[in-house]
This record gives structure tokens, C-alpha cells and sequence, in this order.
């Protein structure tokens, strides 16, 4: 077992959580959610162990620990180990600012928290962060192709870095395109739901995260990838080249504003994933041409206060699941919407 010291020179007691890989995100929301994040208990990432698995620490008591240890493995249907130990967690120094990793890149969101602090925080992000070479601040997410606008604050300069995701290697042009690798669990949780019978559209791809972890899991008979930006979709092109290896169900890769797909594609999809939050629900109406006459399946992604709030957004929805943090009291949420027969919406 383990052991790490507190402020005091005591042992820290500890909830050790190793998860499969498509499980991180929902033990990490988890934790943040539960009663250990309040006060001086707040959760900390650790590592206590050397697995290459994603692993978790919270400091509390036996009968905390017991308690949370049920919900865990409640949420993660038992893809988890739990164990009660003393932990030992690298001495790091805590980086200065929130970011993402794309590759070898840090992306960190410049607001006035930064103003005037950039290159340093840049600088202290490459100190702290193992495996990084550059550091980019984002701007803003602009454009008719709401690519993220990106200035270099530090270290290498990239046009493109390598993006890897559930073991697919994805290459990312930096400020031409969008990508958050915080909806990796996402990708796998909505490819799980792919049945082998169907025929799926991508309406909003991007550089192809859902399309590509779903072809990999062998789901779907056939998946159409579509996207109006020629930078991602060129992207999700040398994906599927580079993974052709690890995909399983053929992937159709299209450029096209989604609002004249009813002309270019025959109506046969029996799932169509619509992951552009903050217009998803315009597109309900060309999704619902493209359903196939047996009925489909939309999942629209929306950003919202609520689930409740979610729901009353999407007409028809039916289920509603928290994706990621968005703002503060703002989060995305994934809507899905049963479509039967002749485009009967199931309430």
C-alpha cells in the first residue's frame, strides 16, 4: 500500500478509483460532485499506481468512502476497482490556470483572469505539464466554421499536432478547426448506443471523434460523416487513412452546409448524432428529412441552466444526459429524440 503525507507529516487516508478509459470522466464529475467536494476535502487527481488507466484519490473518512464507493461503481457498471489505501501522489506543482491537450499542445482560454500574465502563465504551463511543447491561448471560437482562434503564448510553434483519443490518432490543424477532447467519453458513450443494424449520420463531424470511435467499436452499417468545414473534414480524411487499420464500419466523409444534405443523401438514417450546441435545435426540422421511413433517432446537443431547461428546448425530446460544463450554471446536454414511422415524434 501506498502512503503520502499530509500538511501535518500524517497519512493521508484516501479513495483509490482505477477505471477503464471510458469510464474517467464520469468517475471525475463524480467526485467533483459528491459531499467530498466541499470544504478542505476537495477531490485531487493522484496516482497510485503506475497502470496506464486513469486513476483518483479523495481524502475522506471510512464511511464517506464506503458511501461513494457504491455510487462509483453504480455509474460506472462496475468498470472500476476501489479500494480504501493511503495514497501517494507526485509531488507537482499545481498548473496555474485551466486547460485542455491536443496532442503536445496546451490550449488555455484567455479572459481577464490572464490579462497581462499570458507569457507567464505559458511558461509555467510547460514546467508543469509533462509532454507538452507548445501552449496556445484561445481567443474565441469564430467564423461561419467556429474554428478556435489561437495565439501562441510559448514554447514550439505548430501548425498541426497530433490529437490521440480511445487509441485513434487524429490530426488537428491548430486554429482551423474545433475540437474539445473533454467529449472523448462522450464519443464512446453515444457509439455504444450505435446498434449493428444502423445507418449512421454525423451531421456536424468536425474532425470525426464520434464517427471515428463508433467504426472502431464496429458499430453502425454504415456511418456518413459530414461537416461544412473543408480544414476538418481534410482532418477526418487522413484519420481514416492513418486508423484504417482499427476501423471496422465504412465511414463516408462529406463536405456540405447540413442544410442541403435532404438534396445530396436519401432519407435511410436510423441515427443521426446533431453535436452543434448552440444551433443543433434550427437543424431538427433537416434531420427529421433524413430519418429513415422506420424511424430514427436524434441526438441534439443544446446548452442550457437544467435538464429541464434542456428538454423544453428540444421539441420532442424524450431523455435528457449532462455532457460537460459549459459556463458558470450553464452545461451541455445531450437530447435525444425518438423519431417513428412517418416522423411521429415520441414525447
Amino acid at each position: 500500500m501506498a502512503t503520502n503525507r499530509g500538511m501535518d507529516g500524517s497519512p493521508v487516508p484516501c479513495l483509490c478509483l482505477v477505471t477503464g478509459r471510458r469510464c474517467g470522466e464520469a468517475a471525475r464529475r463524480l467526485l467533483r460532485d459528491s459531499q467530498l467536494a466541499a470544504g478542505q476535502r476537495r477531490p485531487v487527481k493522484q496516482y497510485c499506481t503506475r497502470l496506464g488507466l486513469p486513476v483518483f484519490a479523495a481524502e475522506a473518512g471510512t464511511e464517506e468512502l464506503k458511501l461513494l464507493r457504491d455510487r462509483l461503481l453504480s455509474v460506472c457498471g462496475g468498470l472500476v476497482e476501489v479500494v480504501e489505501c493511503l495514497c501517494t501522489a507526485r509531488e507537482q506543482r499545481r498548473p496555474p490556470v485551466s486547460y485542455v491537450i491536443v496532442g503536445r499542445v496546451a490550449i488555455v482560454s484567455l479572459d481577464e483572469r490572464l490579462a497581462g500574465r499570458e507569457r507567464e502563465v505559458a511558461e509555467e504551463l510547460l514546467r508543469t505539464v509533462p509532454g507538452i511543447t507548445a501552449v496556445y491561448g484561445k481567443e474565441a471560437t469564430v467564423g461561419e466554421y467556429r474554428a478556435q482562434k489561437l495565439v501562441h503564448l510559448a514554447g514550439e510553434r505548430l501548425e498541426e499536432t497530433i490529437h490521440v483519443e480511445h487509441g485513434l490518432r487524429i490530426p488537428v490543424p491548430l486554429g482551423r478547426v474545433y475540437i474539445n477532447p473533454r467529449l472523448a467519453t462522450e464519443h464512446r458513450r453515444v457509439a455504444e448506443m450505435i446498434t449493428g443494424d444502423d445507418i449512421v449520420l454525423d451531421m456536424f463531424s468536425g474532425v470525426g471523434g464520434f464517427s471515428l470511435v463508433a467504426s472502431a467499436l464496429g458499430r453502425g452499417r454504415l456511418i456518413v460523416a459530414n461537416d461544412a468545414n473543408p480544414w476538418a473534414v481534410t482532418s477526418l480524411l487522413r484519420a481514416m487513412e492513418m486508423n484504417r487499420s482499427k476501423l471496422k464500419t465504412p465511414i463516408i466523409a462529406m463536405c456540405s452546409d447540413a442544410r442541403r444534405l435532404p438534396e445530396l443523401l436519401r432519407p435511410v438514417f436510423t441515427r443521426i448524432i446533431m453535436n452543434l450546441p448552440h444551433s443543433a435545435v434550427d437543424f431538427i426540422p433537416v434531420a427529421r428529412r433524413l430519418c429513415s421511413p422506420r424511424g430514427c433517432v436524434l441526438h441534439v446537443y443544446t446548452v442550457a441552466s437544467s435538464p429541464e431547461e434542456a428538454l423544453a428546448r428540444v421539441p420532442g425530446g424524450s431523455s435528457v444526459t449532462h455532457v460537460l460544463d459549459y459556463a458558470p450554471h450553464r452545461f451541455i446536454y445531450r437530447v435525444d429524440v425518438v423519431v417513428r414511422g412517418e416522423d411521429e415524434v415520441e414525447g
